[in-house]
């Protein structure tokens, strides 16, 4: 599905249509879930979380000016819900969860070997972001698969920028030492 800009669902949602704030949603749920996860680390919470966002998000649409991003002002409430949630239940535990399907078209073009690599590597990927702190998560997630910058980073999670430079440098590094401790330890499983 192609979707529209950004602030055409918002002035139809501000005039009343509710089936255009929830093509907004889901032209962006993909991603807030993805950030909720990072932080909770626990599917359910994250879909609630996810879900909570949003309901707060269409609630204080109206206060939206515009000044930066949608995206950027959505993904601080995603943020705001999430860590909330997790300041809540003291629940740090890392949970792995299960691998998302590819996307079907992405199958279409595919043999079925490099699927499978590509599973395992996303799998791989995961359980490393799982493994890692959530504030380095959120970052890493927010910079890489969302493409905010460093400055929609620092108003999404309300960070200086050198404590956001500090928590990439921090994730890339977290991200690394967890592969690597994954795959010796699947590497002494094996042997």
């Amino acid at each position: 599905m192609r979707f529209e800009e950004d602030h055409h669902y918002i002035q139809k949602t501000l005039k009343g249509n509710m089936n255009a704030f929830g093509q907004l949603i889901q032209k962006h749920e993909k991603y807030a879930f993805t950030l909720a996860l990072r932080i909770l680390k626990n599917r359910e919470e994250a879909e609630e979380a996810t879900q909570d966002a949003f309901m707060k998000a269409y609630h204080s649409l109206k206060t939206f000016e515009g000044k930066s991003k949608f995206t950027t002002w959505l993904y601080k409430i995603v943020y705001n819900e999430a860590l909330g949630r997790l300041r809540k239940s003291k629940n740090y535990t890392i949970q792995l969860d299960e691998v998302e399907d590819l996307a079907s078209d992405s199958v279409d073009y595919l043999d079925g070997l490099k699927t499978l690599q590509l599973l395992e590597r996303k799998e791989l990927i995961q359980r490393g972001l799982d493994a890692m702190k959530p504030a380095e998560s959120a970052v890493l997630t927010l910079f890489y698969l969302e493409e905010q910058s460093i400055k929609e980073i620092e108003e999404i999670m309300d960070l200086k920028s050198s404590h956001v430079k500090i928590l990439l440098h921090r994730g890339r590094k977290s991200l690394l030492e967890s592969l690597q401790k994954i795959t010796k330890s699947e590497l002494i499983h094996l042997l």
